[in-house]
């Protein structure tokens, strides 16, 4: 009971303070107001041991632990995954212990409430993902051994197109990291492409003109370049640095593959692949893919979402009052975040959990590369028209089929209005950010070596001096809350559930010439069928679980401030319009892109 009296105590404390949401200078309860901060203090505290050397909550509060809304989805997910590995096992005691365990969770969610700690016990484990699986540890013979894994988990469409050259372009602009295309100004030296080669791939265009039209685009995965490859559980794994060449078809508008190379440096053993190359272009292709789910997994997704917020919760709760407007806005945008982040570096990324076995990466490298996302990124250079602008995208008369890049444009422009309208409500002027002490103690502590280590924040991390910073830096936190996470997590089903279509590891290294290969040759590349089950069960649970939908915030939201309620309207008809555009979009493109729709898009980061 100790434990959870201090927290009652604090909540009910809040909830005087909510009555006038108010800056500091405007606090008539300032003794209240700095006891509350002072326990924030003591409760939300920095650790840099736990991702090292990211700046990580050390413990998470009971008020931030999963809520049962959020276990009762998860355990749907889980009743779903124990019912595949029970038919997928050949043993029939471990069928039958898979059939209990289904049998056991069914009966505690529906104890409710009064089983919580159960569930929750139930939802670790099943984040864990280290309870023996039923397929086999070998190499498939076929490709449709993959396919039947699919039981009571749906196989999802992409397994039916898995290896055209159409869907290997639509993944760089539509997929899991729609991140990593960058425009080509001109030729690159690392990768000799002839126009004989460049017209195998692109027949009637020439380099000339791709390159005169803005219409080549490479996606390199430089950063892949000397990592560590793992052997965990099944033996050596393989893991290229592919440079992927692209044009896009002045027919179509569409980008089309044109040549791979599978590692940075050009050599005899290191050939430009084509489409003409049979399973060599195949193999090629899936060492693309690899490369692609490394760095998703690792970097865009678990470093560039889950752990670069990560100090922006902490910092909230830390430095800005209960009742700060800039706390009641962010707070519906941290939920579960703190839980869903310890659960990944407690289980996921642990020694033996399921990165190790899935990934090419060896889990330093893995965590090296979440590391990296977070300390070399920039913060106010990260903005996503400014880091479309510089990769080269942003044209769309260049490139006109980029969904992600355009849904996600709409859900900007929608998000920083709104976030502007409600800051304007309390920051008069430049003078009033300025003025703010909790504003400008947050934004310190964002960057502080002991606090959330941080870079590329306004004014170096010392200051925000105007209202246009603030708006800009409120629009990502919420934009890479909601949005930017929904678009790089929920592909985790759709496209890297069926591990054909994205492997997250090799068996075999790159092929060293542009013939030879067979399609044994390319299934002995591909995960053993027991790590593919892992990765269909990971991307099922993680990439189907929606809980909360963004601008569907509480009645109990922003302290009861009656003026909010206008601009939340005004956002959520914005959302509502938005909405209306990307179905009219869907209907017209060759592919439907429906992972930004808004009903599939998160308040917050909690799974």
């Amino acid at each position: 009971m100790s434990r959870f009296l201090p927290n009652l105590v604090e909540a009910a404390e809040d909830l005087v303070r909510l009555e006038t949401t108010c800056l500091p200078r405007d606090e008539r309860q300032a003794d209240s107001r700095a006891r509350g901060l002072a326990q924030h203090h003591a409760t939300y505290r920095f650790n840099y041991t736990h991702v090292s050397p990211l700046a990580i909550c050390d413990a998470v509060p009971i008020r931030d632990e999963f809520s049962f809304g959020w276990l009762k989805v998860i355990v749907e997910r889980v009743l779903v995954a124990l019912a595949n590995r029970a038919e997928l096992e050949t043993i029939s005691e471990l069928r039958d212990y898979h059939h209990a365990r289904h049998r056991l969770v069914k009966s505690l969610f529906a104890g409710g409430l009064d089983r919580v700690r159960e569930i929750k016990q139930v939802a670790r484990e099943a984040l864990r993902l280290e309870n023996r699986i039923g397929a086999s540890r070998e190499h498939a013979e076929d490709i449709g051994e993959y396919a039947a894994l699919f039981r009571t988990i749906g196989l999802p469409g992409v397994a039916r197109n898995f290896m055209d050259d159409s869907l290997f372009a639509e993944l760089r602009v539509a997929g899991p990291n729609p991140v990593m295309l960058r425009r080509l100004t001109g030729p690159d030296d690392r990768l000799p492409l002839t126009e004989a080669l460049f017209q195998v791939g692109a027949p009637g265009d020439s380099l000339a003109a791709a390159f005169a039209e803005a219409r080549m685009y490479l996606a390199d995965y430089a950063l892949l370049d000397g990592a560590e490859a793992g052997d965990f559980p099944n033996g050596q794994k393989y893991l290229a640095a592919p440079l992927a060449l692209f044009v896009v078809n002045k027919a179509t508008g569409r980008l089309q593959p044109v040549a791979i190379q599978c590692h940075q440096r050009p050599g005899p053993d290191n050939p430009v692949f084509t489409p003409r190359d049979g399973w060599n272009w195949t193999i090629a292709k899936t060492f693309v893919e690899i490369a692609d789910g490394n760095v998703h997994e690792a970097l865009t997704h678990l470093g560039r979402t889950h752990l670069s917020m990560e100090p922006f919760v902490v910092s909230t709760y830390r430095q800005l009052a209960g009742n700060h407007p800039l706390h009641l806005l962010l707070q519906p945008h941290f939920e579960g975040t703190l839980a869903i982040n310890e659960a990944a570096w407690r289980h996921l990324i642990a020694s033996r959990g399921a990165v190790e076995k899935l990934f090419s990466a060896s889990l330093p490298a893995a965590q090296g590369l979440a590391a990296s996302g977070v300390r070399e990124q920039q913060i106010m250079q990260s903005l996503l028209p400014l880091t479309l602008r510089d990769r080269g995208v942003d044209d769309t008369s260049a490139l006109p089929h980029y969904p992600y890049r355009d849904d996600a444009l709409l859900y900007w422009n929608a998000i920083r209005p709104w976030v502007e309208s409600y800051s304007r409500l309390y920051y008069g002027g430049d003078r009033d950010v300025a003025e703010d002490v909790e504003l400008q103690a947050w934004v310190r502590e964002l960057s502080a070596p002991d606090g959330g280590r941080l870079s590329g924040l306004p004014q170096g991390g010392q200051k925000i001096e105007t209202r246009s910073e603030l708006t800009d830096l409120l629009t990502f936190v919420v934009f890479t809350c909601s949005v930017q996470h929904a678009a790089v997590n929920f592909p985790q089903y759709d496209h890297m559930s069926y591990a054909p279509n994205m492997p997250l590891a090799a068996y075999q290294p790159p092929p060293t010439k542009t013939t030879g290969a067979t399609e044994a040759d390319y299934l002995k590349t591909l995960p053993t069928l027991d790590m593919a089950e892992l990765q269909m069960e990971l991307g099922y649970l993680l990439g189907t679980a929606h809980y909360t939908e963004l601008g569907g915030y509480s009645a109990e939201a922003f302290g009861g401030d009656l003026r909010v309620a206008s601009l939340v309207n005004q956002f959520q008809a914005s959302l509502r319009d938005l909405g209306d555009e990307i179905e009219r979009r869907n209907a017209t493109r060759p592919v439907a892109y429906t992972t930004l729709v808004p009903s599939g898009i998160p308040q917050s980061i909690n799974v």
